[in-house]
């Protein structure tokens, strides 16, 4: 087995952890959700389309638990925090919208795997945001 280099634990405050929960949970997790979900109805292989379902629901478990994490957060953050963790939910926005709207699947992806096309993908990303800006 290689070694493994591993840094030392670093304590972190919670607007920290708050913050990349926001944007990897609340933002780029949910969005997983949909587009698992997606897939998982719209995939023209069969085998796909099962496999994706159990995945699908586990995708939307895990953006529940980040959404969960964030209205406790609200609780306890000064508003000043919240405010800063809304910011970096915005800009995750942004930059998930960057990212879809400069890839192109492959055809047979879209096909076979359900996965969304480009105006598709940006599609459900304009309702997440609705939803979470």
């Amino acid at each position: 087995m290689p070694e493994v280099d591993i840094h030392p634990f670093q304590p972190r405050s919670l607007e920290a952890m708050v913050t990349e929960n926001a944007v990897e949970g609340c933002v780029r997790e949910t969005f997983g959700a949909l587009v698992t979900a997606w897939q998982a109805r719209t995939a023209g292989d069969a085998k796909v389309r099962r496999a994706l379902g159990p995945i699908s629901r586990d995708e939307l478990r895990h953006a529940e638990l980040a959404w969960a994490i964030d209205a406790w957060a609200a609780e306890h953050l000064p508003p000043s925090s919240r405010e800063r963790v809304l910011q970096a939910r915005r800009e995750a926005l942004r930059t998930l919208e960057h990212e879809v709207g400069s890839q192109v699947p492959p055809v047979q992806l879209v096909r076979e795997a359900g996965v969304p096309t480009r105006e598709q993908a940006l599609h459900l990303l304009h309702g997440l945001t609705v939803l979470v800006a």
